[in-house]
């Protein structure tokens, strides 16, 4: 909220030394929620760390509105981490709410795992897989979230986050899904990201956009994507 604050005033009075210590507030709350606030919920999404989330989320995209306004190329720079930022926050606290949401239904099991009852161990794994496969699901959905933005708002800096985002769902889906999930969850990931990678090499190749024309604008100097 500081960081909010500061940037309004310092586009209030076009004051660069305030707006860079309302970047310098804004990255310490970013960097305290990735590696030092640790929040624990057993509610998926209204709870305290998504609410605490979104503030930050709400300010980066303030960041990011106030940059591309400049229409200068360090207010555009600021822009692009922004929203690169924005993102990493989003899927960040969404995997945590995912991962803390199975652990403590697998938890309330632990006892009844190391007892020995076949039922309980059964009901363990299959939270497990389960686990497993929501990761994989919420990674591919945001990364074709991403991918719709950036057609839509043709914006190549979405696009680029959208591929290494399905990237790195790719290699987990083929190092570690294909390993540990049961068959049918695993049959099930390969035809989703199959199916999402088929859409997007099918809007890149019918180019209804004109993204390889002269019409696709960069911003933050990114290469056409």
């Amino acid at each position: 909220m500081e960081a909010a604050v500061l940037l309004w005033v310092g586009d209030r009075i076009h004051s660069e030394f305030l707006n860079f210590f309302a970047l310098a507030a804004l990255v310490l709350a970013v960097v305290r929620l990735l590696l030092i606030d640790n929040f624990y919920s057993e509610r998926l999404i209204f709870n305290s760390r998504i609410a605490v989330h979104a503030v930050a989320i709400i300010v980066l995209g303030l960041v990011a509105w106030f940059g591309s306004r400049r229409q200068d190329e360090r207010g555009l720079v600021v822009a692009g981490w922004a929203l690169v930022g924005l993102n990493v926050l989003a899927l960040v606290a969404l995997s945590r709410d995912v991962a803390d949401y199975y652990s403590h239904r697998m938890s309330a099991l632990q006892l009844g795992v190391v007892g020995g009852s076949r039922g309980d161990w059964v009901h363990y794994h299959n939270l497990r897989i389960a686990r497993d496969f929501t990761f994989s699901a919420l990674w591919m959905a945001y990364g074709a979230m991403l991918m719709v933005i950036g057609f839509w708002r043709r914006s190549a800096l979405a696009r680029w986050q959208a591929l290494v985002l399905i990237a790195i769902t790719i290699i987990k889906v083929f190092v570690y899904d294909v390993s540990q999930l049961d068959f049918g969850y695993r049959i099930l990931s390969f035809i989703v990201l199959g199916v999402l990678l088929l859409a997007i090499s099918f809007g890149y190749q019918r180019d209804w956009l004109k993204l390889s024309g002269a019409g696709s604008q960069i911003r933050g100097g990114l290469p056409p994507a």
